[in-house]
C-alpha cells in the first residue's frame, strides 16, 4: 500500500521539476493561429503609416492648454453671452382695481354654483 508521504513527496518532485527551467533547442515550427484572423486585419494592414505606434507616443499629452488658456477663453465666451434685458413688466394692479377683478370671479364663481343641479 502506498503511504501518504510517498505520494505528497512524488507530487512535490513532480512540480519542483515542472518548474525548472529547459533548454529547448530552436525548431522551425509552422506558426499556427489559434484565434483566427480579426475582423479588422484587412483595415490594420491599410492603416496610414505616418501614424506613430504606440510605443513612440507621449506618456503624457503635450497638446493641451494651460490653464490661463482655458480662463481667457471662458472669459471671452462669457462676453459673448450678451442676453438681452427682461422685458419691461405689465404695470401692476391698483388694489382697488385688484379687488374689482377678484369680486368679479367671486360673483362668477358663485354664480357657476346656483346653476349646478347637484
Amino acid at each position: 500500500m502506498i503511504r501518504l508521504h510517498t505520494v505528497l513527496t512524488s507530487i512535490a518532485a513532480l512540480s519542483m521539476a515542472s518548474c525548472a527551467s529547459l533548454d529547448v533547442p530552436d525548431v522551425n515550427l509552422p506558426s499556427v493561429n489559434f484565434m483566427g484572423e480579426s475582423a479588422f486585419s484587412e483595415d490594420v494592414a491599410q492603416l496610414d503609416p505616418s501614424y506613430p505606434r504606440p510605443e513612440e507616443t507621449p506618456e503624457v499629452p503635450t497638446d493641451v492648454r494651460s490653464a490661463a488658456e482655458w480662463d481667457a477663453t471662458a472669459r471671452e465666451m462669457q462676453q459673448l453671452d450678451n442676453l438681452p434685458d427682461a422685458p419691461d413688466a405689465a404695470p401692476s394692479l391698483t388694489d382697488e382695481e385688484f379687488n374689482a377683478q377678484f369680486e368679479a370671479a367671486k360673483a362668477a364663481t358663485e354664480a357657476y354654483k346656483a346653476d349646478d343641479p347637484s
